[in-house]
């Protein structure tokens, strides 16, 4: 009995031993090949597939996107002519042995929930018979590690996060609380807000999720070591540093960063209102001004705050007109598109105050300041690629309330032309007070057409890998 007891325990020990071993940090040593962010390379020796976490796969997986209720592939999908012309060459090298593919689909949460069960599996299946294809061989021969995820919400919710979405914050919390219960995510998204979320994410996010997206993991031969050169069939590979030189068995365990886009992002943009800088006054002719506009754009979310200030000063001595002018107005505004883009349509609430002095005949002129305040929207939209320099329109709604008086030109008691303007008074002067005279306005109170160009960016800021439009 002792002796099989002694038995028991040291076969126990030898299998304790060998997990151990396998999982030991120099079975983990892989490279993440430049270029190519979903190839994993490894030594020939080495037998323990990499660990592929949920994390790790939405980092480095690319793929096919599929059309709206749809599992077939599109050829214009630019995955299609990367991987035949680039991938498939390295395997008919005979210097990468391909040892492992990871395969998810999925599919974006509109539609019947058993719909999307059925797309995510199609699509699965579809990109796994087109790397079928592609590699000239059977993956029914190469182990193969498939999933199907219904509808994507752990990706939603990294999207978002990567984009600065200013709901951010109310869609993961959500998407926690039903711990990874699908139909429940997709009911409380949907009564979000009265469903205003679910719009915008449908309009935003939902292209980029369907998808099946891979993995490939490769064995590189011993009779092809990356040592001191890039492989030859594998041209787009960068020359490696130093550290790649490295065998792998001496390298630190990749962590796999996200194959990301990076794009600046405005801080502040100067604008200017075409209709301010030419402006025609009736009565008066044309009267060109300056008019200058600030505008404060925060890392995330909706709101920006805009600042400006138009000054016009023209003097006509011998027609007796003048058109002088002195406003500054403070706005906020709430852009519809989230993601820190501030693009497309918005709504915006302002406060501006003034002073002017207006003649337009020797009997007509005034001279007064004010106030007032109201509301905005507009409409902005790029005019280059860069997004840095953009054009805009806007019309404002509101009122203003103006203290004034009317001048003349001479002396309105003696009624000589002396050179000089009075104000159109003809009570005791000692008894007069500036500002008799009120006006309040409720209506139309401005509108633009606006150049807009950045002045200042914020750090280069991760953005999602692909902008893709609405199937």
């Amino acid at each position: 009995m002792r002796e099989a007891k002694l038995l028991i325990v040291t076969a126990l020990l030898l299998t304790i031993s060998v997990v151990t071993k396998g999982q030991m940090p120099d079975s983990r040593f892989y490279r993440q090949m430049s270029g190519f962010p979903f190839v994993i390379v490894s030594e020939e020796d080495i037998t323990t597939p990499p660990q592929i976490s949920d994390s790790l796969f939405d980092a480095a997986a690319r793929g096919i996107r599929f059309k709206a209720n749809s599992t077939e592939l599109q050829p214009a999908d630019p995955f299609i002519p990367l991987y035949i012309e680039q991938i498939v060459p390295l395997l008919q090298s005979k210097r990468l042995e391909l040892r492992r593919v990871f395969v998810r689909g999925a599919a974006s949460p509109e539609g019947s929930y058993q719909n999307n069960v059925r797309l995510a599996r199609g699509r699965t299946r579809r990109l796994i018979e087109f790397l079928d294809k592609g590699l000239g061989q059977s993956v029914a021969d190469i182990p193969l590690d498939a999933k199907d995820i219904t509808e994507d919400y752990a990706l939603l919710v990294k999207m978002m996060k990567e984009s600065g979405d200013a709901d951010y914050d109310e869609v993961s919390t959500l998407w926690q609380e039903c711990n990874g219960d699908e139909l429940c995510c997709k009911r409380r998204l949907q009564a979000l807000r009265q469903g205003t979320v679910w719009r915008r994410l449908l309009r935003e996010y939902f292209p980029a999720l369907r998808q099946a997206r891979v993995i490939l993991w490769f064995a590189l031969r011993k009779d092809a070591p990356m040592r001191g050169r890039t492989l030859d069939a594998a041209p787009t590979m960068t020359e490696p540093s130093a550290e790649a030189t490295m065998p792998l068995s001496e390298v630190t365990p990749v962590v796999i960063e996200p194959a990301m886009d990076y794009e600046r992002r405005h801080l502040i943009a100067v604008r200017t209102n075409l209709l301010h800088d030419l402006l025609y006054v009736p009565q008066f002719g044309w009267a060109p001004g300056i008019n200058v506009q600030l505008e404060y754009y925060p890392r995330r979310g909706h709101y920006t705050i805009n600042v400006g200030y138009t000054h016009i000063t023209h003097r006509r001595w011998s027609a007796h007109k003048f058109f002088q002018m002195r406003d500054a107005q403070l706005e906020v505004r709430r852009y519809f598109a989230g993601g820190g883009r501030f693009l497309g349509l918005y709504l915006g609430a302002y406060a501006e105050g003034f002073k002017y002095g207006i003649g337009f005949s020797k009997t007509k002129g005034w001279q007064g300041e004010g106030g007032g305040g109201g509301f905005s929207v507009g409409y902005t939209c790029h005019l280059n690629r860069k997004g840095s320099l953009r054009m805009e329109f806007s019309a404002s709604l509101g009122f203003f309330i103006t203290r004034y008086d009317p001048y003349v030109y001479g002396n309105t008691l003696t009624k000589e032309e002396d050179g000089l303007y009075y104000y159109d008074y003809y009570g005791n002067a000692s008894e007069f007070k500036e500002r008799n005279h009120r006006l309040t306005w409720f209506g139309p109170t401005n509108a633009g057409i606006h150049l807009t160009y950045d002045i200042i960016y914020r750090k280069k800021t991760r953005v999602k890998d692909e902008k893709v439009k609405d199937d």
